[in-house]
């Protein structure tokens, strides 16, 4: 059966934002396929408005943290 995916455009990468609560659990996961850093910098500012409990949004790719977004 096809399902009508297709494989990534190979000019995107992969990123694994995961929300982190104060106490350090991380209670929400998501990955995210941008060409950009920026458009991963507004998917993780858009989780963080979502998950009100998460006090950052550390932003992976390959096995390392690119980024952190903490909450203003």
């Amino acid at each position: 059966m096809d399902d009508g995916a297709g494989p990534p455009d190979s000019s995107e990468d992969f990123y694994t934002l995961l929300c982190v609560r104060a106490d350090g659990v991380a209670s929400f996961v998501d990955v995210c396929a941008a060409e950009d850093l920026d458009r991963v910098r507004d998917h993780a500012a858009a989780l963080l408005r979502e998950h009100l409990s998460s006090r950052k949004v550390e932003v992976w790719r390959d096995g390392t943290l690119v980024e952190e977004l903490d909450r203003a």
